[in-house]
């Protein structure tokens, strides 16, 4: 048997230290290329995850608009329904006969006649105003109506003679109306004195109690 010799074993573990340390090497570029190359998938990941998240943003923001575009148009199409009956409804309730003449005007706006004590200018809107005689009509028209609309709605009635001095000798009345309104909500409009109002068969038709007497704003 061949004899080891010092400088065989030296060399041999040299040859060896050699080998482990270029594995080691070859192992660290290894996982240095691995660990870039998870990092760059997922940096493309988060990319297209945020490519399609503000995607998504846009077409829930493009949804918005239009189930808002809707809800305005649908708003205006149920005044326009309500508004040409609003003459005859006012006659109705008040018992102003056919020959007075009378006008119904849609979606109002006036400025405050002046300025408030804080310098800023105010506008009310209303959306349906029937003139007959001395009776003046305000209408507010909702898809669903609410009680805390019925709240700023009667606000708005107790501010009208200050957008419209011509009225201050004028009855005016409110009413609500919309395509069908809750019966807790009519109630509560009928306690406030407001005219109650759904479509029927082509024609508004009075909600409120049998010989109930709007109240004069």
């Amino acid at each position: 048997m061949a004899e080891i010799t010092t400088d065989v074993l030296q060399q041999a573990l040299l040859s060896l230290a050699r080998s482990t340390e270029e594995s080691r090497k070859r192992t660290d570029e290894a996982l240095a290329r691995l660990a870039e190359q998870s990092e760059q998938k997922l940096d493309r990941l988060a990319e297209q995850t945020q490519k399609e998240l503000d995607s998504l943003a846009k077409q829930v923001k493009q949804t918005n608009k239009q189930m808002g575009d809707l809800s305005t148009k649908m708003g205006t199409l149920v005044e326009d329904m309500v508004s040409p009956d609003m003459l005859r409804l006012l006659r109705e309730v008040a018992n102003i006969p056919e020959e007075v003449d009378g006008s119904v005007n849609v979606r109002v706006q006036r400025l405050y006649p002046g300025k408030h004590t804080n310098g800023q200018t105010h506008m009310i809107e209303l959306d349906a105003i029937a003139e007959c005689g001395e009776y003046v009509l305000i209408n507010e028209t909702k898809n669903t109506f609410r009680p805390e609309y019925v709240t700023d709605f009667i606000k708005r009635l107790g501010q009208l003679r200050d957008y419209f001095p011509e009225f201050r000798d004028k009855q005016i009345l409110g009413s609500i109306a919309s395509l069908r309104i809750d019966p807790s909500v009519i109630t509560h409009a009928s306690h406030q004195g407001l005219l109650v109002f759904t479509l029927g068969e082509g024609l508004l038709e009075m909600q409120n109690e049998a010989g109930f007497q709007p109240k004069r704003f």
